[in-house]
């Protein structure tokens, strides 16, 4: 992509879409009883599986999850705008002439 500004917004379209899928994946998981991700406590990751509504949680588990997904999020825009200035580099070098 030439503009650095399409290929945020396209990571960023990109990394939506995985992260409501994963979101939804871990909680159905859980949902159904099916949530020893790591086996972090006998009944699982996130606790026993719940019984009705409300689900009761923790909101320290919230915001953790949201600063993980937070940090993979800049991470992805990172690399991106990284490779980008990279890639205008090489093709600014390329197209260097000298005059002798």
């Amino acid at each position: 992509m030439r503009s650095r500004g399409l290929a945020v917004v396209g990571f960023l379209a990109i990394e939506a879409i995985g992260f409501t899928f994963q979101s939804l994946a871990v909680m159905l998981a859980w949902m159904a009883g099916e949530g020893d991700f790591g086996v972090a406590t006998d009944n699982g990751a996130f606790g026993p599986s719940p019984s009705g509504f409300p689900v009761a949680f923790s909101e320290s588990d919230l915001y953790a999850y949201g600063l993980v997904n937070l940090v993979i999020i800049l991470v992805g825009i990172g690399l991106t705008v990284a490779v980008h200035a990279w890639r205008a580099r090489r093709r600014a070098r390329k197209n260097v002439v000298t005059v002798a």
